[in-house]
């Protein structure tokens, strides 16, 4: 094989990989409800109908918060 070949078989091999490590960004629905099994009268946490949740978190007076989202606190950081 002549050094032309060999860089236009690289070159294809480069463009390839590149294609297939692009990955599309989901588009997430703007069709928040409040979740089911919210306290009464309560509008967070929210979920859409891809399973996306949105909360808020109200603590004027804290100097941090955190946030666990399950798995005995190992989860969701």
């Amino acid at each position: 094989m002549t050094n032309k070949s060999i860089s236009m078989i690289m070159l294809a091999i480069g463009m390839a990989i590149t294609a297939q490590a692009q990955v599309s960004p989901t588009t997430i629905k703007e069709d928040f409800k409040p979740s089911s099994v919210n306290q009464p009268g309560q509008d967070y946490p929210q979920v859409n109908s891809q399973g996306y949740a949105r909360f808020r978190v109200k603590a004027p007076q804290a100097d941090s918060v955190k946030v666990s989202l399950g798995l005995g606190g190992r989860g969701g950081r």
